[in-house]
């Protein structure tokens, strides 16, 4: 395969019909989606979006319920993608409706920013507006796609229009790079959708200048690397800091070599790749080793009882290597999102499909756990909680994993060229095109229960047909 000519093949294009992802699925969109939306539903963060809240009043918006409530929609429109449900999609139509009917005229949105600190706008790097509106973008693209409807795209061009006004052109927020990455990929995927250069141009923007400017404040109890701000992203050859900021980043760097060719990007993205998953990976593919801001440590640092490994960490790892498949042919890419999907991303979901953990340590003790409880405050370390729970405060893992269930289908093959890639296996019929060729695949197996996959292949000419050793 030619570096940078590898194109995705899109989960809308395979049906997963049996074995172990069908039974994922199933439980996902019979309990999962539903159950996440009671929880936001109780907690206030659909409410919030009403704008409605006044001093006083319980559920106080946050800073990031905009992206829980938009991951859950990308999350509910794959399924919908695959199966139309009216009650699910009128769920979504009045979410959505809220954010229409409360959009700032310039398209502003955001809850907190609008009803408890409105004169603060764009002025706290630290606060997640740019996370939310990335978020947004995604849950706005798989909406339209699911369902044709187009109002939350609308919604998040607008937002994006004025991102990008504020930020590329005129320059008058008070910071120049996200605090938390996200946006940066989603502007690549809303520039592929659209057409639209400028949203490229942005993507560009906040990966090229991120650690380059002085008006970059981070927390006051941490420091650059914590939003890997140290150094431009050129010259980042370790992963620093918060381990979802920075798969995130490394996703839209990784987005952004494939689209522009470019050799120096290519290398730092093979290079972080390399140090994560020979230096700073456990064995299960959990990635940041503590607790302390959630984030990567130090080479070959692997604690068991205090180990972090959030479950959104292992999914932005799995969506890294998504993208390095796409720009070379490598079995180490489809090999390292394999062991963070069914080891740090499922252990984050229960069997019933109903209560999850935030973060995923190698071992727990009840004995442990309770010598520590017993001990001063001062005494107490960081321990893993002993049970799945149903919603947290911070609640960005349950609305991930609905969304990563429902598109699994993203990691069963990509193509370059005149080849097709089987990257993960699945048992799952695909139908995809090649250059003017109409393929079908039929996958079987039992995988990853039993090692024996079959496919039969049917296609109008001639392709290369690649397959993945598990390493």
């Amino acid at each position: 395969m030619e570096k940078w000519s590898g194109k995705p093949v899109s989960f809308a294009d395979s049906t997963i019909t049996g074995g172990f992802w069908k039974t994922e699925q199933d439980l996902c969109r019979k309990v999962t989606v539903n159950a996440v939306y009671d929880r936001f539903e109780e907690t206030g963060r659909f409410e919030a979006l009403k704008m409605q809240w006044k001093k006083g009043m319980p559920n106080q918006p946050h800073i990031f319920w905009e992206s829980d409530v938009t991951k859950w929609i990308e999350g509910a429109a794959y399924f919908l993608k695959k199966e139309r449900d009216p009650e699910l999609e009128a769920k979504i139509d009045e979410l959505v409706g809220r954010m229409e009917r409360t959009q700032d005229t310039n398209g502003y949105l955001n809850a907190y920013f609008t009803v408890v600190e409105p004169k603060a706008r764009f002025t706290r790097r630290t606060d997640h507006e740019l996370y939310c509106a990335g978020h947004l973008i995604e849950g706005a693209i798989a909406y339209k796609e699911a369902t044709g409807k187009d109002n939350m795209l609308r919604v998040a061009m607008k937002y994006a229009d004025l991102i990008d006004r504020v930020f590329r052109v005129e320059h008058s927020a008070a910071f120049d790079t996200p605090g938390h990455e996200e946006i940066e990929l989603a502007l690549m995927k809303l520039y592929h959708y659209t057409g639209e250069e400028r949203y490229f141009k942005l993507a560009e923007y906040f990966i090229n200048t991120r650690g380059t400017s002085d008006r970059d404040e981070t927390y006051s109890f941490t420091d650059q690397e914590h939003m890997q701000s140290h150094l431009p992203v050129r010259e980042q050859v370790t992963a620093e800091g918060h381990s979802v900021r920075a798969l995130y980043l490394y996703s839209g760097m990784a987005d952004l070599a494939l689209e522009t060719k470019e050799e120096k990007l290519t290398e730092i993205c093979r290079t972080l790749f390399e140090n994560i998953t020979e230096k700073r990976m456990y064995i299960t593919g959990g990635v940041g080793s503590t607790c302390r801001g959630e984030s990567f440590t130090f080479d070959y640092d692997f604690p068991e009882y205090t180990a972090y490994n959030e479950t959104c960490a292992s999914i932005a790892l799995a969506l890294f290597c998504r993208r390095l498949w796409l720009i070379e042919a490598d079995g180490r890419y489809a090999d390292t999102a394999e062991r963070a999907l069914y080891n740090t991303v499922l252990s984050g979901i229960s069997l019933s499909g109903d209560s999850f953990f935030y973060e995923n340590p190698l071992a727990v003790d009840p004995r442990r756990n309770a010598f520590n409880d017993s001990r001063p405050e001062g005494l107490k370390e960081h321990l893993p909680i002993l049970e799945r729970v149903k919603v947290f405060g911070c609640s960005c893992c349950p609305p991930n994993l609905v969304r990563t269930i429902g598109s699994i289908g993203d990691y069963l093959y990509s193509t370059a060229g005149n080849t097709i890639f089987a990257q993960c296996y699945m048992d799952a019929d695909t139908t995809l095109h090649l250059n003017g060729k109409t393929i079908t695949l039929q996958e079987r197996t039992e995988y990853p229960c039993d090692g024996k996959i079959s496919w039969t292949l049917k296609s109008e000419g001639n392709f290369t047909f690649a397959v993945r050793i598990p390493g």
